[in-house]
């Protein structure tokens, strides 16, 4: 058997644990091994080592010790959006392997920054799970085969039950890039991989109107009046949110049960972007954060059919133009998060830094998808069509690590 991949974590919060760490230490155990951990919250950084149980990790506040002190061939960097740019690059200059999660960065040059950090070598991907989730690969793939003919226009619609982003720090543009870039990354990117062109402009709408003072009014939760009745409390006291947040709060003063409604926030609860590509194909998109269920749907427009993809009932349905008939697709259960995603990024990567191969979801794919996403929040807050090489030009960065013609 080849040796185990050393892996480390940079950052302890809840995909560092239910995600990453969780995998690392169960379903790869026998190829990969987490030896370190790093975060600069203490009490957070011991909980989740306890949580995951591993013998002998080792654990850091400053994660340039742990860069410095520890063999490692990998590290996953699982620390808030904005801190991306430089964490992500300093990992890639100590010559290690990186899964970064998404949005690659909060900036277009922050993009750029990490970009130009990546070795020849070295293996970066981007934490674009759903193109690991058969749903869309499979979809991908029958596209791909010419069942619908050339796509001409693709409809994406990403209903999701939002409020937690709204209580910790992604509801500041200045800290996750606006909620385009933090959650609409995930499916923009689909968008694009289907698209198969390269996006031109971005034009946008979106605002708040659901988390905003009303009828249910706090602090937070954890002492909210009106904690028995809110549709949206949210419980600390349970673990692992007890060990990893409410017992860790005295390190940082990070609260992460803050009102929805009353905390302070600069992005958006809803949006709708369209999109333009070079080889013609035009793209909507719609989020909305305040929906009662997740789900997520996708139809693709050829000149000859469309699918219908739906993320929750992993369905996908082909209609021809010549055929009144239906074909529908049942696409299995996959093991793990994000419909078998977040299993299937780690086994691809794990099989890249072993083949000396690039992912799918690689440096290239994340940048295309910050810009799209943040063209979208800059035309919102501008109220005007993007060119995205203006964007990229503006940034002083090279359109060909963007993949901008």
């Amino acid at each position: 058997m080849a040796e185990k991949i050393k892996f480390g974590i940079i950052g302890t919060g809840q995909r560092a644990y239910g995600a990453y760490g969780r995998l690392l230490t169960g379903a790869f155990a026998q190829e990969a091994e987490l030896v370190a951990l790093a975060d600069t919250n203490e009490k957070r950084l011991k909980a989740v080592a306890r949580l995951l149980d591993v013998k002998g990790i080792a654990l850091y506040r400053d994660y340039h010790r742990m860069l410095a002190e520890t063999e490692l061939d990998a590290v996953v960097v699982a620390t808030p959006d904005f801190t991306h740019e430089q964490v992500a690059t300093d990992v890639l200059q100590a010559g290690k392997h990186v899964i970064c999660e998404k949005p690659l960065a909060t900036t277009v040059a922050g993009c750029q920054k990490i970009l130009a950090a990546q070795g020849p070598e070295q293996v970066l991907q981007v934490g674009f799970v759903l193109r690991y989730n058969r749903v869309y690969s499979t979809a991908k793939k029958l596209i791909d085969d010419g069942v619908i003919g050339r796509v001409q226009q693709i409809v994406a619609t990403d209903n999701r039950r939002g409020a937690d982003y709204f209580r910790r720090w992604h509801r500041f543009r200045e800290k996750s890039g606006g909620l385009f870039n933090h959650k609409s990354t995930h499916i923009l990117d689909i968008v694009n991989w289907i698209a198969g062109g390269s996006p031109t402009k971005v034009v946008a709408t979106g605002g708040l109107g659901v988390f905003t003072p009303g009828k249910w009014q706090g602090e937070r939760c954890l002492t909210c009046r009106h904690r028995r009745e809110c549709p949206e409390y949210y419980d600390l006291t349970q673990e692992p949110l007890k060990s990893m947040y409410l017992e860790a709060e005295s390190e940082d003063g990070y609260i992460r049960d803050v009102c929805v409604f009353t905390s302070e926030k600069t992005t958006v609860d809803h949006g709708s972007a369209l999109v333009e590509y070079d080889n013609g194909v035009k793209a909507s998109y719609n989020l909305a954060l305040y929906a009662p269920v997740n789900t997520r749907q996708m139809m693709v427009f050829g000149d000859q059919g469309k699918l219908e993809l739906d993320e929750s009932s992993r369905t996908i349905t082909l209609r021809l133009s010549n055929n009144a008939d239906e074909i529908e697709y049942k696409v299995g259960e996959q093991f793990g998060g994000h419909g078998g995603g977040d299993a299937g990024l780690v086994r691809e990567f794990i099989d890249c830094v072993r083949n000396k191969t690039q992912p799918l979801a690689d440096a290239g794919t994340g940048a295309l998808s910050c810009l799209v996403s943040l063209a979208a929040e800059r035309s919102v807050q501008e109220g005007r069509v993007i060119s995205l090489l203006d964007m990229v030009q503006e940034a002083k960065a090279d359109p060909m690590l963007f993949r901008i013609r």
